[in-house]
């Protein structure tokens, strides 16, 4: 069963190989969606996550393939270093260090093409949302489920049961002596002479006149308290009445600026985010946090996505 399931994977994976490779890097939302269609024809569920991570991939494969257009037989060579991707993040399980992300550029490099600074970021977005889209397969998800399980707290030692057995009898020797406490109290008290008892019973020290004065100084305090507490819910009122509403922000499509797929557009929306106006306005600060959220290094200034966000806002 295993097997089959990652070759679902695998074959979701080579599809969209080939559908980039054919498009040769481009094509429009009627081709998406034709190719959502024809998935869904073969049975895959490509709903949700799965179709946004899968979005997520294409992007990531476009800008590869961009990058990597020089390269003699650029399709070829884009299709064994994804395959290879994939074949990656399945020996890893969806987890790796540095230290295998190196090995694995250097594989890239000394078997299918030689990786510029901007085409090993791109590799490294490809490896990314393959790794996201690994993540929602069943497999993955088994995988998840076996780790869970062995990572639980070994059942308890047999000791510790012990010292839960032996504790009541602990306690029922502990409820003997104080019993036979209580006895010997009451001999004692039944012995000595009854003489004593009205001079305990008669002696009443009288009331201290200081409490009562505190009671009755909080008594005059309490209202004094209770009207600081609706003064201060009437200016707090009042604050509120003549407060601005907080504008609610323009939401623009962000997928229409390339290089922005459905899961970079909900991530950007995640860090307030919603507009091209907020787009065009980043700074070189904005843009150097961004990346580091979105995982894509110098990805928005490659993409010209301010240039683009602001041709999109004058329309």
């Amino acid at each position: 069963m295993t097997t089959g399931e990652t070759t679902r994977f695998e074959e979701l994976t080579k599809l969209a190989i080939d559908f980039v490779t054919t498009k040769k890097g481009w094509w429009d939302h009627t081709a998406w969606m034709d190719f959502i269609s024809n998935l869904q024809a073969k049975g895959f569920d490509i709903s949700g996550d799965m179709q946004a991570n899968l979005g997520n991939l294409l992007e990531a494969m476009k800008q590869f393939y961009a990058a990597a257009a020089s390269t003699e037989s650029v399709e070829n060579a884009v299709k064994v270093v994804v395959s290879d991707s994939v074949t990656f993040v399945k020996q890893h399980q969806g987890v790796w260090g540095h230290s295998e992300w190196e090995d694995f550029v250097k594989t890239v490099e000394r078997t299918t093409l030689s990786l510029s600074e901007g085409t090993t970021a791109y590799l490294g977005g490809v490896l990314e949302s393959i790794r996201a889209l690994y993540a929602l397969s069943p497999v993955a998800v088994m995988q998840k489920r076996l780790a869970a399980g062995r990572a639980q707290t070994p059942p308890a030692a047999s000791r510790p049961a012990a010292a839960a057995e032996e504790k009541p009898e602990t306690k029922s020797a502990d409820t003997k002596v104080s019993e036979k406490a209580k006895e010997t109290k009451t001999a004692k008290v039944t012995a000595e002479p009854l003489s004593s008892a009205p001079k305990q019973q008669t002696e009443t020290p009288p009331a201290a006149s200081r409490p009562a004065a505190a009671t009755e100084e909080k008594s005059e305090t309490k209202p004094a308290t209770a009207e600081v507490a609706e003064k201060a819910k009437e200016t707090k009122a009042a604050k509120v009445a003549t407060e601005p509403p907080i504008p609610v922000p323009k939401k623009d499509d962000l997928t229409a600026i390339g290089g922005i797929g459905p899961v970079l557009a909900k991530k950007l929306n995640g860090e307030g985010i919603f507009s091209y106006a907020q787009i065009a306005a980043l700074s070189d600060g904005d843009i150097e946090r961004l990346e580091k959220i979105i995982r894509f290094p110098g990805r928005i200034k490659r993409d010209n996505w301010i240039g683009q966000a602001q041709a999109l806002s004058r329309r």
